[in-house]
């Protein structure tokens, strides 16, 4: 039976790519991603370049936790079950953005979706045992520290520490995941895919956008090389029983020290439920 990868972030970037290989590989694919009209441009894309006419799309606002929870509930009532979860999309936001229900949008976006929707689809990865669940992060966490007195940085905003700090946070998750559903058969794992020439950072305006246009032209690799390590998560049997890993160039590496703390992960997650469930009931 064909696995069946569901990928936010999917209609641009290491997503587009990262399903464009796996449809290749013959994977069924549920894609995620804000533009009906761009994704729906991408699933007959990938159709026509693959032959595989297992691509679905879903439109969502991932950093909206009712539209999350919307999106779980199309993604339970439409599939039986999701071998391979990976949580992708993200964004750089230079300037303090808060969405319409009162979070900070980077944290929103990168780490509170990853937390909201693994949590609420769990039970779907685990109807195929081994699943797994995929984190997207960034090398970008080597020099953040998590203040849990200032975690969604409403205070003293500035847009690349917030950035840094969702990536630590989706280490951090990870390994918290992997040592809280370590005997569901569940793989959590994380990855640095790279600097990657996309369009991140092209959301923002002025100088920021030009710093990062002008940093990807310089040093960034293309988008081939930085989807090859969610490739590989997501397709290779290397991987099978591994867990609770940060990846680089398909090879485990090691994250920040700090990452590794595990009173911290556990605080995180914490925190991160109560601002949850705080405002919204699960569904």
């Amino acid at each position: 039976m064909n696995k069946t990868c569901l990928i936010t972030g999917a209609t641009d970037g290491i997503g587009k790519q990262t399903a464009l290989v796996l449809a290749q590989k013959g994977f069924s694919l549920v894609l995620v991603g804000r533009s009906a009209e761009k994704g729906n441009l991408v699933v007959s894309e990938l159709i026509s370049a693959t032959g595989n006419e297992s691509i679905h799309f879903h439109c969502a606002d991932l950093s909206n936790m009712k539209s999350i929870q919307q999106l779980s509930v199309e993604i339970k009532q439409n599939y039986s079950a999701i071998d391979i979860l990976i949580n992708n999309a993200g964004a750089y936001v230079s300037k303090l953005t808060m969405t319409d229900e009162g979070f900070e949008k980077t944290f929103a976006l990168n780490h509170l979706a990853y937390f909201h929707f693994t949590e609420l689809l769990l039970e779907m990865v685990k109807e195929d045992i081994p699943g797994r669940i995929i984190n997207v992060a960034s090398m970008a966490h080597k020099n953040a520290k998590i203040d849990f007195n200032n975690l969604q940085m409403e205070n003293e905003y500035k847009g690349w520490t917030a950035y840094s700090r969702s990536k630590l946070m989706n280490i951090m998750f990870t390994y918290e995941c992997h040592r809280r559903y370590s005997d569901t058969g569940v793989s959590f794992n994380c990855l640095h895919p790279g600097f990657v020439k996309s369009k991140f950072g092209d959301n923002n305006k002025g100088f920021a956008k030009t710093s990062i246009s002008l940093a990807k032209t310089i040093f960034a690799i293309n988008l081939v090389k930085g989807a090859k390590t969610s490739i590989y998560l997501a397709s290779s049997k290397d991987v099978d029983g591994v867990s609770g890993k940060y990846f680089d160039k398909c090879k485990v590496a090691t994250s920040s020290k700090v990452s590794y703390i595990q009173e911290d992960q556990k605080k995180l997650w914490e925190a991160t439920d109560q601002i949850i469930k705080k405002t919204y009931v699960l569904g």
